[in-house]
């Protein structure tokens, strides 16, 4: 077979306390399809205290296109040890659709017409977080640029709720290449910022194909999500 396949590991930490402290962890992985597709699946752990007096444990199968634009994704919610809910979203070029299941609202069904195809999801792991910067246009020279219409599958910070189909808006922000040293290595990054309303600003680092290496996010979460590991099979 011709598909590739890349793991990694993001640990979270915070410093609200005044002290560095692991509050999270992601296990990610990628595989990159024959047909130019590729699914990210990923399990989450959110222990209480950072981001909201709960813990979330989050699975996520997600897959989007050679240009990174959704596909589809099914998330799945534990908080506090109990279910919450679980979700299967489908985006075609005129429509998004969901069907969701949750402890609080029961059995939903959504379907949302699109006058432009979807350019992009986020389902919560911090892996996904960085999918969103596919949305910058490198070609026009406009160093912050403003995306409407960014679905989402939560509102919540920690993303515990629904999973439902929900959008948001927000700026990106390029700052360009620089090089930055994480636990699973040194990279020369690609440096973006998401500069949002109702959320801290969030700093990214990324490869030129879209794949993690640090978030670091300010304000109240004072926390750092960093690659310690990362293993390609090919």
């Amino acid at each position: 077979m011709k598909h590739k396949n890349i793991r990694g590991k993001i640990v979270y930490n915070s410093n609200q306390s005044g002290k560095w402290e692991e509050f999270g962890r992601e296990w990610w992985s990628i595989t990159r399809h024959e047909d130019g597709q590729q699914t990210l699946r990923a399990y989450c752990e959110i222990e209480p205290g950072v981001v909201a007096d709960r813990s979330v444990i989050r699975d996520v199968v997600y897959t989007f296109d050679k240009d990174f634009k959704p596909l589809d994704c099914f998330n799945r919610l534990h908080s506090n040890g109990k279910f919450l809910g679980s979700g299967w979203i489908n985006f075609t070029d005129k429509m998004a659709e969901c069907e969701s299941l949750g402890s609080s609202f029961g059995r939903i069904s959504q379907k949302r017409n699109l006058t432009e195809k979807a350019l992009s999801l986020g389902a919560h792991p911090v892996s996904c977080d960085i999918l969103h910067l596919s949305r910058f246009d490198h070609s026009i020279n406009k160093k912050i640029q403003h995306q409407e219409n960014v679905w989402m599958t939560s509102k919540e910070h920690d993303g515990c709720s629904g999973p439902l189909l929900e959008t948001i808006s927000f700026d990106i922000e390029y700052s360009g290449k620089k090089e930055i040293t994480v636990p699973a290595g040194t990279y020369k990054a690609n440096h973006y910022k998401f500069l949002l309303s109702n959320h801290p600003t969030e700093e990214l680092w990324c490869t030129d194909d879209f794949l993690f290496i640090k978030i670091a996010v300010g304000g109240y979460m004072a926390a750092e999500f960093d690659l310690v590991e990362i293993e390609y099979d090919y």
